[in-house]
């Protein structure tokens, strides 16, 4: 009865055991690559029966190296082949021998995978969301060149494996083992029967969360950090669900999907306590209200050096996923500072902004008064952008009105650039809200639309 009750717990433990093992290396792949680059892991995960399992970094733009990064995960685990390889024909365990071979059976069907996902990409079958079309993204390589280098990996470990490894005889030996003489076999049928509806448990779980971990949300084209936040668990006291901090200037990209039925506000605050050059104050609004958002983009916003913290509203319902991309700031992030500072100071006028494409529809004071007509646009608006430039100290709200909604496009802040605006059936509005003193607002729209009937 021990002994099949000990089989039974082998056969379970074992398969789940060695499929967390390559979750934990893959990932271990990443974050060390990662730290060879001198950047820093900023969350390690590998609960694979609730998300897939991942890791987020931050301090390396250079795309060469995000791409190495990409590659980590599928390709270093690959060299504890040849150690393995070796202790496996050295151990006279069976279960040392059956678990290394376990674990080797788990690594060989992700370099198919890999070269699979390298064709489909070339295709363009799929995205740029897992880690070898990322790898290709970001290297520039040919992707049917890539596929080819995997499959021809593949072909090697098998012929090392065989031939050195002797994997065929030691895999007869380990099955004759367990299989045991006729009268045993029937004792360890449970065991065998739960071990594979264990892994075929895992598997799936395994397969669904990485080839479509959520489902219900879009994702960005590139990120180097994802956050999932369930609402739900977000109480007042750990409302902050991400930090991180700017060493040099850095303009960053937050991206994000929402699902929620309920009010939410999102920010960006400075925990040092120093007011942002947008506003003038030590948090940013990113989001406030109570629609579901399959992708939104708050992007192109240049951090000087300082701890940073993504925080989001306490007693909401839903799930967020947040993106986060950054970069060194170009010229025209740094301007856009400059743009900043003139609206800080009060010298910005209508000729300080001069982005190619972008019209200016509104000039003038805006005073003290609630929902506020200030140009009609006429309806379609597909790619329509708009950019706008608070001069003055009055507390405004700017929104967009379009099919009976209103959009918050300005709150909070004294500028937004290239602001996306959806597409609608009606013509829309700008509108806005102003409280307390008067202010001079200047709206820009890039829109090919603009002066047509």
């Amino acid at each position: 009865m021990r002994t099949r009750l000990t089989r039974i717990l082998v056969g379970l433990i074992v398969p789940l055991g060695v499929v967390f093992l390559y979750a934990l290396v893959h990932e271990g792949g990443h974050a060390l690559v990662v730290l060879l680059f001198g950047g820093s892991v900023t969350r390690f995960q590998v609960n694979f029966f609730t998300s897939a399992p991942q890791i987020s970094y931050m301090g390396i733009n250079d795309p060469m190296k995000r791409a190495l990064i990409s590659l980590g995960g599928p390709v270093l685990p690959l060299l504890l082949i040849l150690p393995l390889t070796l202790f496996m024909r050295r151990t006279r365990s069976i279960f040392v021998q059956g678990t290394i071979l376990l674990f080797m059976g788990s690594m060989l069907p992700t370099v198919l995978l890999s070269g699979a996902m390298a064709m489909a990409y070339g295709f363009g079958a799929v995205g740029s969301t897992e880690d070898i079309p990322k790898f290709i993204l970001y290297s520039g390589f040919n992707p049917f060149a890539v596929a080819l280098a995997f499959f021809l990996l593949l072909a090697a470990i098998l012929f090392f494996l065989l031939r050195v490894g002797r994997a065929k005889d030691v895999a007869v030996n380990v099955v004759k083992t367990l299989r045991g003489t006729s009268d045993k076999r029937a004792s360890s049928l449970l065991g065998r029967v739960l071990a594979a509806a264990l892994l075929v448990a895992v598997g799936v779980s395994i397969v669904r969360n990485t080839v479509q971990p959520n489902p219900a949300v879009s994702q960005p084209l590139t990120y180097h950090t994802r956050i999932d936040v369930d609402l739900q668990d977000v109480r007042s006291d750990s409302s902050r669900y991400h930090t991180f901090e700017v060493q040099s200037p850095t303009t960053f990209d937050f991206v994000y999907s929402l699902m929620t039925q309920s009010d939410v506000v999102l920010r960006l605050i400075n925990l040092d306590g120093e007011p942002f050059v947008f506003n003038n104050q030590d948090s940013i609004v990113m989001y406030q209200g109570s629609e579901s958002l399959p992708l939104a983009y708050f992007t192109g916003f240049t951090l000087l050096e300082g701890k940073y913290a993504l925080e989001v509203s306490p007693g909401s319902m839903g799930t967020l996923t947040m993106y986060i991309d950054s970069r060194e700031p170009s010229e025209t992030d740094l301007q856009y500072v400059e743009l900043i500072a003139a609206i800080n100071d009060g010298t910005f006028t209508a000729q300080s902004y001069q982005e190619e494409g972008y019209e200016l529809v509104y000039e003038g004071k805006v005073s003290e008064g609630f929902d506020q007509l200030l140009v009609t646009l006429p309806r379609g608006g597909h790619g329509r952008k708009l950019s706008a430039f608070l001069v003055g100290e009055a507390d405004a709200t700017v929104y967009y009105v379009a099919d009976g909604k209103y959009h918050t496009i300005l709150e909070g802040l004294r500028a937004t650039f290239g602001r996306g605006l959806s597409p609608h059936r009606d013509e829309g509005e700008i509108r806005v809200t102003v409280q307390g003193d008067e202010a001079m607002l200047y709206i820009y729209i890039s829109d090919s639309s603009l002066g047509q009937s």
